[in-house]
């Protein structure tokens, strides 16, 4: 799947309804099939509905196109999505014509035509420089897409793209704070790192003499080395040591 940064870059300029006139139709493509060939990119993104509309077309479980190199998984902006594998043309194109056309994915029936996402709603437009096929002809963008019960379609078009959107920004927040923990940790000196391992043995000494007031000792000075010098407030290492802690206080009294 091609992706662009600008829309301007390939676009007409407009945005287009489902009940708008496009200049869209390629009368039937004339014998060209360019947009099932490599050249259109890699892969092309598959929803849940996608999948489901290729298992019923080829009686295959999800499984069985991806063992048949068809369906792929990829990864893309952190999330692991499955891509119809188009790196040697689309698998499904024999003899020029789309063997499961009436099945075919929703980038398929969309081309030329492309979404742009604002909010919870999405609009059409049209790329003026990827399909070939010379004087396109108007039709309405319903019709183009051939989908039996749009709006419900484009309701599951829209919640899904939300939750892929949610998703996206859940991983750049878990980056976000692995590159944050990475920096900490690259701040706590060979010693102070020592220091924690060989308090981290006095409490299992300890803990095996059975002397849990010693051994509660120890890790209090664990819990203070995490919150007060390494400033680890919320981690799951000082959460355990402060259970640990209170553990053995009790059982020492």
């Amino acid at each position: 799947m091609l992706r662009y940064e600008d829309i301007n870059e390939i676009s007409d300029g407009k945005l287009y309804g489902e009940d708008d006139m496009v200049c869209a139709g390629t009368n039937g493509c004339a014998g060209c099939s360019k947009c099932c060939e490599s050249d259109m990119g890699t892969s092309i993104v598959l929803t849940p509905y996608d999948m489901y509309e290729l298992t019923a077309a080829t009686g295959r479980s999800f499984d069985e196109l991806l063992t048949a190199f068809i369906v792929e998984l990829s990864m893309m902006d952190g999330i692991v999505l499955p891509n119809l594998k188009m790196s040697e043309g689309c698998g499904f194109l024999k003899d020029g014509r789309c063997e499961i056309h009436a099945h075919r994915p929703g980038i398929c029936r969309l081309f030329p035509l492309g979404r742009i996402y604002k909010g919870n709603d999405f609009n059409y437009f049209l790329q003026v420089n990827e399909c070939p096929v010379k004087d396109k002809t108007e039709v309405k963008v319903r019709d183009w897409l051939g989908i039996e019960d749009l709006e419900k379609n484009s309701a599951f078009i829209s919640k899904w793209h939300r939750f892929i959107d949610f998703e996206k920004r859940k991983v750049n927040t878990i980056r976000e704070m692995a590159d944050n923990e990475v920096k900490r940790l690259e701040n706590i000196s060979e010693k102070d790192l020592e220091v924690y391992a060989g308090i981290l043995g006095e409490t299992d000494i300890y803990e095996i003499k059975g002397d849990c007031a010693k051994a509660a000792e120890a890790y209090g000075r664990i819990v203070d080395l995490l919150q007060n010098e390494w400033h680890m407030t919320e981690e799951v290492e000082l959460k355990k040591a402060m259970e640990a802690r209170a553990r053995l206080l009790a059982k020492a009294q």
